[in-house]
């Protein structure tokens, strides 16, 4: 069997990484922090954390300190500019853009472009 990509530095864009099966894993807790402009409700950054079962799932303040930490290291000054708003990871749909409504603190849908 061929060795691993990463293991050998050959993880090139546009090349496939071999990932062996694992097994099912069973999830216990998810949350989604969002990042976004305090004035317009654009979204600037989106942090999902997972817990797999037997994990310990962060708290809310850890999980905010590893998202801004996340968010200074992409996009340096960033994290100073934004507000943060914990939403439940079951709304959000795939392929679906959205904003943060500001005044009501919701996460909303943008429609498609027609």
């Amino acid at each position: 069997m061929p060795s691993h990509p990463i293991a050998n530095g050959e993880n090139k864009k546009g090349k496939r990484v071999f990932m062996q099966y694992i097994g099912t894993l069973e999830v216990e807790h998810e949350s989604v922090l969002v990042a976004h402009d305090p004035h317009t409700g654009a979204i600037v950054h989106m942090h999902y954390v997972v817990t797999m079962k037997g994990g310990t799932h962060p708290d809310q303040q850890t999980i905010e300190r590893d998202a801004l930490e996340q968010l200074s290291e992409a996009q340096p000054g960033m994290a100073r500019q934004v507000t943060l708003l914990h939403v439940d990871p079951k709304s959000i749909k795939p392929r679906t853009r959205y904003k943060v409504d500001v005044q009501k603190r919701l996460l909303v849908e943008i429609p498609h472009r027609q």
